[in-house]
């Protein structure tokens, strides 16, 4: 009854596609083959004739809209292969005469009930795994060869493109289907656009990089399931599905992301204003923080760790354990040339040996080897880097934070990116990563560019992610992991339109000559960050910090951070609490010794009185 059907399958998909397409006629061509024809249609029109055949002394095709039909006529008369081409618009469409419009619908039909009867409409959800043994579909021969089986997957979507209560589903299952790729069903995120569990197990994918077409498109997606694709293997693998599926919360049946976390990242992105927590933003912000807890300590510690790694690095040691890891991966991609402030010449010379870049490297011996793991392959990593200087506290708005709870390991991550700039070479000069020399061979394949494989000291982008854990037991924090990754210098990479400057305090100069910041020699205040590890919980904010609002709405919550404890410290008031920390150019340290050095000569009225 149905064996017409296996040869009107393709043209289920083709007669919903073609519903919009116009019908073109060429006639006079027959000195030349049809294929020098249709080369010469698209090497003067930039259309491509589809679909075409000869029926009778006629070329006969399609294309998209009307405007390409006239772009396709206005050639009519033209020379070709000796003769003057009549090119005459079909008014009868793209279906023709509809000589198999009857074999077609009843394709459609049969399609039609096959869907209905694999659509669970309570849970909605759309089963379609297994098809090349369903039996209905095998019955009709609908699989009778693969260049037909690979016909049959996209004319079941397409017809069930066509029916509203099929676009709603959120569920959908193409499980043991054989798919090496997405060609068959490129287009599910049009067609359903509400879906949030997308099933593709047991199926033949083997490169990531076939799902980068589907970047961004689905918006509800929240679950996928690959286990049995050669593609779960590749060490990219979930990194990479994660980078394609940004709302992805569940892989393989395991719990990757914190679901309502991940809604509410999605939902509003503010910056924690210890003073406005629940304001929205207007714009991008460049700081997000879950909580106001999750501020207070991470700016703490970030302010803290930079300031120790640009001036001392060995003091930020007992902040990792023996099985704390810290690893750098080096990024060489030139940033693209139309960025005004970017570095078209990149040294990436002292980073290279080091470097544990997944996409560069593929042996899992040097993975291990470059991999630093205690305190004292990491000490020595630390050292065969240049040192740095970082400027988060003079240009906060180039830098970008973003806090979250990790309830994996009880603690916190801390990402941050921004900019830093090398000031000296590294104590190890050589660069050698726990003593490895067996890299030289790999260094020269990383790139041919002289300018990335040079010492050249220079300004450099970052993106640095910590993993840090609660140590309920001494009510400190360590550093579980720590991965630096380097990149070619580009601002603004971070960047956020300053509000107008507000109008400036009183600026007597309470400190004399102001250590500059980040100088050699700043000895730490104490209490600031111990070297067991950084108190946890939520610091006392001082209740007399009081800051005009033009000069609050400038500040990023590192710097409110830093007035409190500045002021709980010294005790000045607001107004001159505000002037030694920007006088000192928002470093703690320098701000504390300035402090030291002229506290006798201030008058009583920069205190808080009472």
């Amino acid at each position: 009854m149905f064996s017409h059907n296996v040869n009107n399958i393709s043209n289920v998909a083709q007669q919903q596609v073609q519903q919009n397409r116009v019908k073109v006629t060429i006639a006079n061509w027959q000195n030349g083959s049809m294929q020098d024809l249709l080369n010469f249609i698209s090497r003067h029109t930039r259309v491509s004739l589809m679909q075409a055949t000869v029926q009778g002394q006629l070329v006969v095709g399609y294309v998209n809209n009307n405007q390409q039909a006239q772009e396709v006529k206005k050639w009519n008369g033209a020379k070709f292969a000796g003769n003057n081409l009549k090119i005459d618009i079909d008014s009868t469409g793209a279906n023709g005469t509809g000589a198999n419009n009857g074999g077609t619908s009843s394709t459609v039909q049969f399609l039609k009930n096959i869907l209905f009867k694999r659509y669970d409409r309570q849970n909605k959800m759309l089963n379609l795994g297994d098809l090349v043994n369903d039996p209905e579909l095998v019955n009709n021969n609908m699989f009778s060869a693969m260049a037909r089986q690979s016909k049959v997957i996209p004319a079941i979507l397409k017809v069930a493109s066509t029916e509203e209560e099929l676009k709603y589903i959120e569920s959908l299952n193409l499980a043991n289907n054989n798919l090496k790729d997405l060609v068959p069903i490129a287009n599910l995120p049009l067609t359903f656009k509400k879906l949030k569990n997308l099933c593709l197990a047991n199926n033949s994918f083997t490169r990531f990089q076939t799902f980068t077409q589907w970047k961004n498109k689905f918006t509800q997606i929240r679950e996928i399931l690959m286990v049995n694709n050669p593609i779960c293997n590749d060490r990219m693998y979930r990194s990479e599905m994660l980078n394609i599926f940004p709302k992805l919360a569940v892989l393989d049946n395991n719990m990757i992301r914190d679901e309502v976390k991940l809604k509410s990242v999605f939902s509003i992105m503010p910056i924690l204003n210890p003073q406005q927590p629940n304001a929205a933003p207007s714009k991008f912000q460049p700081f997000f923080f879950e909580s106001q807890d999750i501020s207070n300590v991470s700016t703490n510690f970030i302010s803290n760790f930079l300031n120790f790694w640009d001036l001392d690095r060995t003091q930020l040691l007992n902040l990792y354990t023996p099985q704390s890891q810290f690893s750098v991966s080096m990024d060489s991609s030139i940033p693209s040339s139309t960025v005004k402030e970017s570095d078209q010449t990149p040294s990436f010379g002292y980073y290279i040996s080091s470097s544990r870049n997944f996409t560069k490297i593929s042996t899992p011996k040097l993975l291990q080897e470059r991999l630093a793991t205690g305190q004292e392959q990491i000490n020595n990593l630390f050292n065969s880097i240049p040192k740095t200087k970082h400027f988060l506290m003079e240009n906060p708005n180039d830098y970008s934070v973003e806090a979250v709870t990790y309830q994996n390991v009880n603690g916190f991550l801390v990402t941050l990116h921004g900019y830093f700039e090398e000031v000296e070479k590294p104590l190890n000069d050589s660069n050698s990563n726990n003593g490895n020399k067996k890299t030289s061979m790999r260094n020269k394949r990383y790139n041919n560019n002289n300018t990335t494989s040079n010492k050249r000291l220079s300004k450099k982008s970052f993106d640095r992610t910590w993993v840090i854990i609660n140590n309920t037991a001494t009510n400190s924090i360590v550093i579980a992991s720590d991965l630096l990754t380097v990149r070619a210098y580009c601002q603004p990479s971070w960047h956020v339109e300053q509000p107008p400057t507000p109008m400036q305090a009183p600026t007597p100069n309470i400190s004399g000559t102001v250590t500059p910041t980040g100088s050699v020699g700043v000895t730490p205040v104490p209490g600031m960050m111990p070297v067991v590890g950084t108190p946890v919980g939520t610091p006392v904010v001082s209740p007399n910090l009081q800051l005009p609002p033009e000069i609050q709405a400038k500040l990023n919550p590192i710097q409110l951070e830093l007035l409190n404890k500045l002021q709980l410290q010294t005790k000045l008031n607001s107004e001159y609490t505000y002037m030694l920390a920007e006088q000192s150019g928002w470093n703690f340290d320098t701000a504390a010794a300035a402090f030291q050095s002229s506290v006798a000569n201030l008058p009583p009225n920069a205190f808080i009185q009472g």
